[in-house]
């Protein structure tokens, strides 16, 4: 005899789901702390359902509004039935089990698909993956052979192409297409399809590609220290930078990455020794307690501090979060002192990069303006022209000498996630604006 609907349970990942959307909502708490204090769920799956929701809040709720389905069934639970009406309309397309609440929701799906799609509302196409080739343990030559046998096909571009030119190129990639980037060469870029094909793929699992975001490798791209020198990264953590300011080096010369959280240090240890970065010392403690004696001969120093986190792509919200003024004062106040330190404390340095994955004026030019005030013996470089002008977002030209000289990468025009990047060299003796 089979069982009524009413006495068939949701299934425990939809109902884990809408309990931590409900306490998203209600109670204004971190989704990734939610996420992590789930027992019971697989968090995968839970992740990819919040992150369709975070970022078609808007097209959910109206759809659920015009479809008629929470007053038609004031009994449904409201973040239960945004949960299924995501994964409904925006996820896998189809609700597991025969439950109540699914078959109610599978019972409107034809009327919220139209209430979407007559808005003129389509998917967030999400941005390509990037996949960077860890030169200390294998080669482009290398990987490329491989991505052939895997039957992935290479799309190129001409070497005089423009950047728009490129983005187009990523735009319209086939599903089985691959791209070197135009500006990192051991950047690799995939069609979203494959987002999550890699996380598990044997060559990421031994280090030999690393899964970075292509914006995230401009910072070793632009710092760029040649083989052989001496460079400090002062908030090294979980050391995807770090690795690759590696491969840049050429696994040649030393590199002392700083971390202060005894959880993310292990972490940094880990990874540089899977890695094979035979150059890094990974060091624990608070950068601004170390001076010239334990790095000495840093010439070479990337500051990537603590910061907002507003530019990045993989972060979920299901609210709109309002702009936290005091909490961007004392996050600049902090990136103001590590990059100062990092202009004052080493003699022998020439060039510094620093980079925040915000979009916020007050840790970007703000931050900037403020330490060349306080250091004059520093300058700004061009972060376009060190990338042969082949970029198109700068900073805000309202910061004069400084807005021009910075670079955005912006999720929406440069397939990326949100970073922001700053880069100073020390000014010769006597050398003026």
């Amino acid at each position: 005899m089979s069982k009524k609907p009413h006495s068939v349970k949701v299934p425990t990942q939809y109902r884990a789901t809408a309990k931590i959307l409900k306490s998203a909502l209600q109670q204004r708490k971190s989704i990734k702390a939610l996420i992590a204090e789930e027992k019971h769920a697989r968090v995968r799956s839970l992740q990819a359902v919040l992150k369709h929701y975070s970022d078609n809040r808007g097209a959910i709720e109206s759809a659920i509004e015009q479809a008629g389905l929470l007053k038609d069934n004031p009994s449904l639970e409201p973040c239960l039935a945004k949960v299924l009406v995501t994964e409904l309309i925006f996820g896998r397309k189809q609700l597991n089990g025969d439950s109540r609440p699914v078959q109610t929701v599978r019972s409107y799906q034809e009327k919220l698909q139209q209430a979407v799609s007559g808005a003129g509302i389509q998917k967030k196409a999400p941005n390509p993956r990037y996949v960077r080739i860890n030169t200390n343990l294998y080669s482009l030559a290398e990987a490329l052979e491989h991505l052939a046998g895997e039957e992935w096909r290479r799309k190129e571009i001409p070497a005089d192409a423009s950047y728009d030119d490129f983005l187009k190129a990523v735009k319209s990639m086939e599903e089985d297409e691959f791209m070197i980037d135009m500006h990192v060469e051991g950047v690799l870029i995939f069609h979203p399809k494959w987002g999550s094909y890699w996380v598990t793929h044997d060559l990421v699992r031994t280090k030999k590609f690393i899964l970075q975001n292509k914006a995230t490798c401009l910072a070793a791209e632009l710092l760029a220290p040649p083989v052989g020198s001496t460079v400090l990264d002062m908030c090294a953590a979980p050391g995807m930078k770090t690795t690759h300011l590696c491969n840049v080096m050429q696994n040649k010369g030393r590199i002392y990455a700083v971390e202060q959280s005894a959880d993310r240090y292990r972490d940094l240890c880990d990874i540089t020794e899977q890695a094979g970065c035979e150059i890094v010392s990974p060091t624990f403690g608070d950068v601004l307690t170390f001076l010239p004696d334990r790095f000495p001969g840093v010439e070479y120093i990337l500051v990537d501090p603590s910061c907002s986190g507003s530019g990045m792509q993989n972060r979920i919200t299901v609210c709109d979060e309002p702009k936290d003024d005091r909490r961007l004062y004392l996050l600049a106040g902090l990136q103001i002192k590590i990059l100062s330190h990092a202009m004052n404390a080493f003699p022998d340095v020439k060039r510094i990069a620093y980079c925040t994955c915000s979009l916020w004026k007050e840790e970007n030019e703000q931050v900037v303006q403020r330490c060349l005030q306080i250091n004059p013996s520093f300058k700004l470089l061009s972060c376009k022209k060190a990338l042969r002008n082949k970029w198109n977002n700068v900073g805000d030209k309202e910061y004069p000498k400084i807005g021009k000289n910075c670079l955005y990468a912006l999720p929406d025009s440069d397939l990326t996630d949100g970073i922001f990047l700053a880069l100073f060299e020390k000014r010769r003796e006597g050398e003026k604006d």
